[in-house]
């Protein structure tokens, strides 16, 4: 049975590359879930290198996916955010998240901490530097491929126990939450791929018994 996956990585990682004219550029990668995430290992960045120059970054999440004419999934994310922290404007954030994007990943935040070595680099030398060590960082770090998961919640009576097990089974979906009153109140997480397949099946098998 086929599913939906996407790219991210194992877990943080850090890689500084060679110094540019003397200013020194350290890269931070790590896998984010929403806006919260990312804003703490952005201050935890900052809190590392107080002394330095700039802390710019680029990160995206909450995976979305689409199709494209030809019915090829297209994975993006619904929220992005990019900030220059100072340098000059699309000289920072804007080289790391194409970095990003280019290497299809998501989830993804990048910090790029600069300490200045005193020679201005202009704004070519400024996107060069910024994109290359978020690729380096990137390259250093453990991708890995994971499922794209969707929670579905519906209630069935007990008598029905045995069709949502032999469905859970059948989707190798997994049991977030139940909940245990007149009726079972069931919280399910699945791949993105049977999503629709799971939800049919469940009010097909119990014939319009189960609420989803």
């Amino acid at each position: 049975m086929n599913k939906n996956f996407y790219r991210t990585i194992l877990k943080h990682s850090e890689y500084e590359i060679s110094k540019i004219k003397w200013s020194r550029f350290i890269g931070n990668i790590f896998h984010v879930e929403n806006k919260e995430e990312s804003e703490h290992h952005i201050h935890e960045i900052q809190q590392k290198y107080p002394d330095a120059s700039h802390h710019c970054f680029a990160y995206r999440y909450e995976i979305q996916m689409n199709f494209d004419i030809f019915g090829a999934p297209v994975y993006t994310c619904k929220y992005n955010k990019v900030s220059d922290a100072g340098e000059p404007v699309n000289t920072a954030g804007k080289p790391i998240m194409n970095m990003i994007e280019k290497h299809k990943l998501h989830n993804i935040l990048i910090v790029v901490t600069r300490y200045f070595g005193g020679t201005l680099l202009g704004v070519g030398g400024l996107i060069q530097a910024y994109g290359e060590c978020a690729k380096q960082v990137i390259e250093h770090a453990k991708v890995i491929d994971t499922e794209i998961m969707k929670t579905v919640k519906f209630s069935y009576a007990f008598d029905l126990v045995p069709i949502v097990r032999n469905l859970v089974n059948k989707y190798t979906a997994k049991i977030v939450e139940e909940k245990y009153d007149k009726d079972i109140a069931c919280e399910v997480s699945i791949n993105s791929w049977y999503f629709e397949a799971f939800k049919k099946d469940l009010l097909e098998n119990s014939k319009g018994q189960i609420k989803i």
